[in-house]
């Protein structure tokens, strides 16, 4: 068995342990965080800070279990000291033999990914979200639950699409941008941009993800 670490030690880093459990080939090892203040211990699993670390890159793998958009910084200092990451895939997910799932990344139980979609790295897609095909997914997004991706789209880089909401096909969501809990997006989302509602309109301009 591989050992695991999960970066992050709140309610997503434990729902990844969730799914690593259920997948049945890894040895947890632990939780880390960024900075100290975490409890000692999460599920009966040691909490580290990354100073204190002494798991080195070839003791085993690690997975990023932090919900918000801003895992970005944690999970480039942690490769930087040469951790290999690890993508988690619940057995009840059903992804297309066509379609690719980057390292790093975390998929949930009920997801379903069409054919030709491509999931960048380091990409989180939460319970019951359905990604339809020929779709580019890049790193660092989070897909909230139930979200409903139909064919074609462009989704950017550290972008946050939130529980419920729908976006129409062919259509280009900029880096960063954030799609609000049950929105319907029929135009495109600029980066860096915040929308919701039914249809979305703009919401706020500046945004840098969740």
């Amino acid at each position: 068995m591989t050992g695991l670490l999960i970066l992050g030690a709140g309610t997503m880093a434990v729902e990844a342990l969730d799914i690593a459990e259920t997948m049945g080939c890894f040895e947890m090892l632990g939780f880390v965080v960024d900075v100290p203040g975490a409890a000692e211990e999460v599920e009966g699993f040691p909490v580290y800070t990354a100073d204190q670390l002494s798991l080195t890159p070839n003791d085993c793998q690690v997975v990023g279990g932090i919900v918000s958009t801003k895992r970005r910084g944690f999970i480039e200092r942690m490769a930087k000291r040469g951790y290999r990451f690890t993508s988690l895939i619940h057995p009840s997910a059903q992804i297309s033999r066509r379609s690719r799932v980057g390292s790093g990344c975390v998929i949930h139980p009920g997801v379903i990914i069409a054919s030709n979609t491509v999931i960048e790295e380091h990409v989180m897609v939460n319970r019951g979200a359905l990604i339809g095909h020929d779709n580019r997914i890049a790193s660092f997004t989070t897909i909230g639950p139930g979200a409903n991706l139909a064919g074609a789209l462009m989704v950017g880089s550290g972008c946050y699409l939130g529980v419920g909401c729908v976006i129409r096909d062919h259509l280009e969501i900029g880096d960063r941008a954030v799609v609000a809990a049950g929105a319907v997006v029929v135009k495109p989302v600029a980066a860096n941009t915040l929308v919701g509602g039914v249809p979305a309109q703009v919401l706020k301009d500046g945004v840098n993800g969740l």
